[in-house]
């Protein structure tokens, strides 16, 4: 148990108590909020709640934000006047409120859940920067396609095709 304000996070159960009553999150939810108050005061970078909560999975930081407004709406907390989850702008996240763990069993602060450690940890990172990769591609590849001397072979086709479509472009190919 890790217990802070009014509620207390219920690792085993996997659920959010405010006093005796439950606080609905996703398991998704539950899991960064679980991972960001297991480590009061420190700032978890993107990367770090990513790898961590979607391991070997590539999913865009826009899901971790949205995970952070749920757990803001849930705790009832504000992103300007954050009584529990600060927002380090561009870096990450960081738990403020003064969490209290009950159990000897928690894992250290600053130290990685076991899902994080090992392959899997290395397959998430390795992901993340194919992504990051293929992203930059994507980018200088569209930068390229617009300047105005493309003659990539496709890029003409295609402006043939549209012409021919449109009844103004020779029917060659």
């Amino acid at each position: 148990m890790i217990s802070f304000g009014p509620y207390r996070v219920d690792r085993a159960g996997g659920r959010l108590l405010r006093g005796g009553t439950n606080v609905p999150l996703r398991r998704k939810t539950f899991t960064v909020l679980e991972y960001l108050a297991a480590r009061p005061g420190r700032l978890v970078s993107k990367d770090e709640l990513l790898d961590a909560v979607w391991p070997a999975t590539h999913v865009t930081p826009c899901v971790l934000a949205g995970c952070i407004r749920e757990v803001r709406r849930a705790l009832g907390d504000d992103a300007r006047a954050p009584r529990f989850i600060e927002t380090a702008h561009r870096r990450g996240y960081r738990f403020i409120g003064s969490a209290v763990l009950s159990s000897a069993s928690v894992e250290a602060p600053g130290t990685a859940p076991a899902s994080v450690l090992g392959e899997d940890g290395e397959l998430a990172e390795l992901a993340r920067r194919f992504a990051q990769a293929v992203t930059h591609l994507v980018q200088r590849r569209r930068g390229r396609a617009s300047h105005p001397r493309a003659t990539h072979r496709v890029t003409r086709w295609r402006a043939a095709h549209w012409d021919r479509r449109k009844g103004q472009g020779k029917k060659t190919r």
